[in-house]
């Protein structure tokens, strides 16, 4: 059949989008592939297509267990025979599903990897006829992706045997690191690699800064009121979150939301991705868990509440919005609390010695557990139980302390790896340069196939470079209020000078003349004292204006620190005038309330200097991990 004339018949569209046609005829022409393309730019059309015009079985892994049977739904009406098999179909099921497998009855089967683990499955695999075998989110094959699965590794270790016609790997987010790591594995360095429109010239990318979760919430809200009319998805990075965001839409914006992650079960999940997809419920609040294979056009915004743990998972999700090609924002909220909250989910995915002891012994069994089986009986996280069980289900036999100490070498590789993403995504979320040219740049190739960052509307950054370009009237700084604006942004820039940085409490004391040994070696600094008379939480006052106002920028991720922004460096070389609002000298200033035991942040410092980790913080106190994030943030911007 002819490629376009299959191409309407089945699909009923009357032309490929960009990219889709010339790696189908690739495929077709059982030549190995890598594609890559954003969310959205029709991807697994790729492996339909090729497969309705190829002889035999297409095999096509996918972790998206959820969305599978909204896949194969959507096949089956379009009159191709496919079908499923995965833990959600009963023993029974499963296995009449596979006998059709190998009998021929379907054209494409998606499977999740974890079918695998199975000796039976693999040597049912073995007796089919594969047309095609495709890696669908193949990202996480690589260990160097954001959301690598050791359980893909098998798939890789198989496909010798299986002799697959032709294999196809596909992902919406890989840097060429990624892209590298993917061919590698499967053993296909020539393998044609395919990457086409990384730029979704229809998306405006923005960054809100927010300090505190109370400033998150006035910023959703503020945000909301704007697009009441518009549909939307707002991340966040706990399920805590999900719910109380969710609320607050329902209660203080009153718009239409529902929350959406991981514990809720199977059909509440179903029930509010389907009103979403439907367009009758305008608002999901979510965690990761939700959006991979969400097919819904007219999305938006996406607004992600908490910045996600690379710059892969966040353009993945923002790429959620705008399917339909018209205009729509990407808004990331950025603070503090987000780098404390993943650098504790960092330090807590790994599990430990015995942790991985019991995990092995459980998978000895005639049964096996599932990974949420074993996340439920060890109380681990879902992604600490899935890391553990992909790596030890290779392990043979007893677990000895040789391969006890490699694997937890490995968990420790892949710690550090997820701190170098999470520093490249604090990079994107601080940077004053174009947005969109950093996320080109991170996903571009050494060949030159990164599109050029054009759009009609590009991000914040640019539109900032644009304003600064355009030729304004800058009043020169006359009043003692503006002159203190300039004194704070001249003693950042005296302290940049000597390559060093400091955050807003330290600057506070520094300009305050304070005799704490933490500031003493900034005495030399002529700014030092400047405001002596005023009391430190004006101070304070002060700097934070001149940061929500623009001016200031906190950089870095553990201990940030304050930097001048483009629009700050140009007032100050101006000596211009700002506008912010300090209390007079003769004034009476009230007496700050101190830190007591009935403070909340300070009985968290307390329990912290104790050597108490957060989760016995959080369980003592009976409060929740967010709030104590929300208290270590506010501890780290107080130095």
């Amino acid at each position: 059949m002819d490629l376009h004339a299959a191409l309407e018949q089945y699909f009923h569209y009357p032309q490929f989008r960009p990219g889709q046609e010339v790696a189908v005829r690739h495929v077709l022409q059982q030549r190995d592939a890598l594609v890559v393309m954003p969310t959205g730019a029709g991807k697994s059309l790729i492996y339909q297509l090729s497969a309705l015009l190829m002889d035999g079985t297409a095999v096509v892994f996918s972790p998206l267990i959820a969305l599978m049977k909204d896949q194969v739904d959507g096949m089956n009406k379009r009159g191709i025979p496919a079908t499923f098999i995965n833990s959600s179909l009963s023993n029974d099921e499963q296995n009449i599903r596979q006998r059709g497998m190998v009998q021929g009855k379907y054209k494409l089967v998606l499977i999740a990897p974890e079918r695998l683990r199975s000796p039976n499955f693999k040597a049912a695999l073995a007796s089919m006829q594969i047309s095609m075998l495709v890696l669908d989110e193949a990202h996480c094959l690589s260990q160097w992706g954001h959301d690598f699965r050791p359980d893909y590794l098998n798939i890789a270790a198989l496909r010798p045997q299986l002799k697959p016609n032709v294999t196809l790997a596909l992902t919406a987010t890989a840097t060429p690191r990624t892209q590298i790591s993917i061919v590698d594995q499967l053993g296909m360095p020539e393998a044609q690699r395919f990457i086409n429109g990384f730029n979704r010239s229809n998306l405006y990318f923005e960054v809100l800064r927010a300090s505190s979760n109370g400033e998150k919430l006035a910023a959703i809200r503020d945000y909301l009121n704007e697009r009441k009319s518009e549909g939307g998805i707002i991340y966040t990075g706990t399920r805590a979150n999900a719910e109380e965001v969710a609320a607050f839409v329902r209660d203080s914006c009153g718009i239409k939301a529902q929350h959406y992650h991981g514990a809720m079960d199977a059909q509440a999940r179903a029930q509010v991705q389907d009103l979403f997809i439907a367009g009758d419920l305008p608002i999901v609040v979510a965690t990761n868990a939700f959006g991979m294979g969400i097919d819904r056009p007219d999305v938006r915004f996406v607004l992600h509440h908490t910045m996600p743990g690379s710059l892969e998972a966040y353009y993945q999700e923002a790429g959620r919005a705008g399917r339909d090609g018209l205009p729509a924002r990407a808004t990331l909220l950025q603070s503090a609390q987000d780098i404390v909250l993943h650098e504790h989910f960092i330090k807590n995915d790994a599990p430990s010695g015995d942790e991985l002891r019991r995990i092995h012994a459980m998978l000895q069994t005639d049964l096996p557990p599932t990974d949420s089986e074993v996340a439920q009986r060890l109380k681990l996280s879902e992604t600490k139980a899935r890391v553990s069980v992909g790596l030890l289900s290779t392990v043979k036999g007893a677990l000895d302390d040789g391969t006890l100490a490699q694997i937890i070498q490995q968990m420790e590789q892949r710690r550090e790896h997820k701190r170098s993403l999470l520093r490249v995504m604090i990079q994107y979320a601080q940077t004053d340069e174009c947005r969109r040219a950093k996320i080109l740049e991170y996903f571009g190739d050494s060949d030159g196939a990164t599109d050029t960052p054009d759009a009609p509307q590009c991000c914040d950054n640019c539109d900032e470079i644009a304003s600064l370009k355009q030729p304004t009237e800058m009043r020169p700084a006359e009043t003692r209020t503006e002159r203190a604006a300039l004194i704070v942004m001249d003693t950042i820039t005296l302290i940049a000078q000597r390559n060093s940085g400091v955050g807003k409490g330290k600057l506070a004391l520094i300009l305050k003349g304070s005799q704490s040994e933490d500031v003493k070696h900034f005495t030399q600094n002529r700014n030092f004292g400047k405001f002596n008379e005023l009391p430190t939480k004006e101070i304070e006052s002060l700097i934070s204006q001149l940061l929500n106002a623009g001016y200031l920028k906190q950089a870095g991720d553990e201990r940030p620190v304050l930097q001048l922004t483009q629009r700050g460096d140009i007032v100050l070389k101006a000596r211009a005038a700002v506008n912010v609002k300090l209390r007079s000298v003769g004034a009476t200033a009230p007496t700050p309330r101190p830190r007591s035991e009935g403070n909340t942040v300070e009985a968290t410092r307390k329990l912290l200097e104790a050597g108490k980790s957060l989760e016995a913080i959080a369980a003592e106190r009976q409060l929740a991990m967010s709030t104590i994030y929300a208290h270590c943030a506010t501890l780290i911007g107080d130095g």
